[in-house]
């Protein structure tokens, strides 16, 4: 069960479900996009006091601005509590400041919050996909909101066809 704010319902966070394979995180990272080239995606699976996670990451950097540094991880938390908290308040906010902002809305229907640093011109955005998929993008001499560009890039609907 899945409430209307993308979250696992008690039945889901209780069952025990064991986390994908890391291949299959892997292959919804976003492929290489022209003017960037891209690491080798790595992929791990993760248990910490018997806890399974897995994860995928990769990592993009610009062609003509050296940088500019991308990087992208998907984590399988399997619906273990205490990996998504921060999303469970799914109501818009903004919190704004001279050197940056802080701000959460929904990309489609997944909550999402986004920090970005003027001073430092660096981001992270992380969101939640299907109540289960945390996708963390961080940015290095990068724009405002532009990291909702690489969030657009990850093959979101193979993660839905995984859940």
């Amino acid at each position: 069960m899945v409430f209307a704010s993308g979250m696992p319902g008690p039945l889901a966070a209780q069952r025990g479900v064991d986390p994908v394979h890391y291949f299959q995180l892997i292959y919804a990272l976003p492929r290489t996009p022209e003017g960037y080239t891209g690491t080798k995606p790595v992929g791990a699976r993760i248990v910490t006091n018997g806890v399974p996670v897995t994860e995928a990451s990769r990592q993009y950097g610009s062609k003509k601005r050296p940088s500019k540094v991308i990087r992208v991880k998907i984590t399988d938390g399997a619906f273990r509590r205490g990996l998504y908290d921060e999303f469970q308040d799914t109501k818009d906010f903004n919190r704004e400041w001279a050197d940056g902002y802080y701000k959460g809305y929904k990309i489609d229907a997944y909550p999402v919050r986004e920090r970005y640093s003027n001073y430092k011109r660096e981001a992270t955005l992380r969101g939640v996909v299907e109540g289960r998929f945390i996708i963390e993008i961080t940015g290095y001499d990068v724009g405002p909101s532009e990291l909702v560009e690489w969030w657009r890039m990850i093959d979101i609907r193979r993660l839905v066809a995984l859940h």
